[in-house]
């Protein structure tokens, strides 16, 4: 879902009207596709969002900004450069292109004005871009369109048909009403993304769970067979004059406590000596009953664990949490059973990615075996990176490509475009001296060009 063209006409018609002349004092980029502008008016500011999402572009009015990140991305700088105490001149609207154009200006040292373009493409693969006055490129959201970089001439999107679509623009702002109102649909629209990709896991939670109950309830059931298997082994020893070395069964007499009598023919293994046969079967008798009794107290755990995940759902249904603003990370409850990795998949393996540097020790050097192989961003800090083979079995290119990517992307190198990452066996990596750090030999280096879309379908498939 993206801005239509009747909104885009809107929206910019709404900015030239109640935000003329509006003096920038504030630049927040706390991701690679939203920048935030508190806009000053006589008597008010306004904080407007220019965001490039996937599915969620759009121009909007906030009530307030997140905290930026500890490390905010890199073009926050070039952004604050180029806007602080710029004016907006004109917001202009491209409705054919899909594309929204801020323009701005400010006064260099000398009195000579600066002007500059803050341009929103909302089609497509939507895209944010800093211009100059001539159009070239000073500064780019993450990932961009193909073939545009730093430094090139921003081209415009070709013309598509513009539908006669109703706006759904609505809020009951006095101030900016459209803006606010293209913020409640797309805010919206988030949260119920974000709602839904944490209910998916939750349900695969409880399928997993049933199959294992399943299973569980089958070892559970197992009390009348270790009865079964007391019964005959105490019937055997009453009886081991009977049993011979080759015999397939045997007929013993059973006395009820009634003083009743019957007849039950017991299977032997011909290959038993008669006091093995009695053994074995107490010796089953006790495996079945610690197996029963290790499945009932399963079966205890698991009700309790499907329990909480049913209180999850019924969290998210009834009071669905605020998703975690942009550029911030929710922080995880500890659990000790988290693995030390994340796991993605790519297009034909499993790809684990190391969570911090003491996890990245424990992927490396507990987790992985000797012949998977290992991945590191080269030349900077990163996380390590592991595809766990089969033995003897080669790495593909769309999985060393995929590995990869993720190396470059869990990295100080994270948004860049291109990069070097080297890979080798895990056997051939060592410990260094620090949490994470370590050396490493026989290795390869790949010269990486980060595709977006693959990037982007596999950070799809984090688990």
């Amino acid at each position: 879902m993206s801005l239509r063209p009747a909104e885009l006409e809107q929206l910019a018609s709404e900015l030239n009207r109640e935000l003329p002349q509006s003096v920038i004092q504030k630049v927040h980029a706390p991701t690679t596709t939203r920048v935030y502008l508190e806009l000053r008016t006589p008597g008010r500011s306004t904080t407007v969002l220019v965001c490039c999402d996937a599915n969620a572009a759009r121009l909007s009015a906030v009530a307030e900004r997140p905290a930026n990140p500890p490390t905010p991305p890199a073009w926050q700088s070039v952004l604050r450069r180029e806007l602080l105490g710029a004016k907006l001149e004109e917001t202009q609207a491209l409705p054919t292109r899909r594309t929204l154009v801020l323009k701005v200006s400010r006064k260099a040292d000398d009195g000579t004005p600066i002007h500059r373009s803050l341009v929103l493409e909302v089609s497509g693969s939507p895209g944010l871009y800093l211009l100059t006055d001539k159009g070239r490129v000073l500064a780019q959201s993450i990932p961009v369109r193909e073939g545009l970089k730093l430094g090139a001439t921003w081209l415009p999107l070709e013309e598509a048909p513009v539908k006669d679509t109703p706006s759904r623009l609505q809020s009951d702002h006095e101030h900016l009403r459209l803006a606010h109102g293209a913020e409640l649909l797309f805010a919206t629209l988030e949260q119920k993304t974000w709602v839904d990709a944490r209910r998916g896991p939750l349900l695969a939670k409880l399928k997993r769970l049933e199959r294992t109950r399943q299973k569980v309830l089958a070892e559970a059931d197992r009390t009348s067979q270790a009865t079964r298997m007391r019964v005959e082994g105490e019937l055997l020893t009453q009886n081991l004059h009977l049993l011979k070395r080759g015999l397939t069964s045997v007929r013993v007499t059973r006395y009820a406590e009634d003083g009743s009598t019957d007849e039950l023919t017991v299977a032997l293994d011909p290959k038993r000596t008669p006091r093995e046969e009695v053994d074995w079967r107490f010796h089953q008798y006790r495996r079945l009953l610690r197996g029963a009794d290790f499945a009932k107290e399963r079966l205890r755990q698991l009700d309790a664990d499907e329990q909480a995940l049913r209180g999850d759902l019924a969290a998210l249904d009834t009071a669905p949490p605020e998703a975690p603003s942009p550029g911030e990370r929710r922080s995880k409850p500890q659990d000790s059973k988290l693995p030390p990795y994340r796991e993605y998949r790519g297009a034909d393996s499993r790809i684990w990615v190391g969570r911090g540097a003491v996890h990245n020790d424990s992927l490396t050097f507990h987790v992985a075996r000797p012949f998977h192989v290992w991945f590191h961003a080269r030349g900077v800090t990163g996380a390590h990176v592991v595809v766990p083979v089969e033995k003897n079995a080669s790495l593909s290119a769309e999985a060393l490509l995929d590995a990869a990517h993720l190396a470059l992307h869990h990295s100080d190198a994270k948004g860049e475009p291109r990069g070097e990452v080297s890979y080798t066996e895990v056997k051939f990596v060592r410990k260094g001296a620090a949490p994470g750090a370590v050396t490493f030999t026989r290795e390869k280096t790949i010269n990486l060009r980060v595709d977006p879309e693959r990037l982007k379908r596999l950070l799809a498939t984090a688990d």
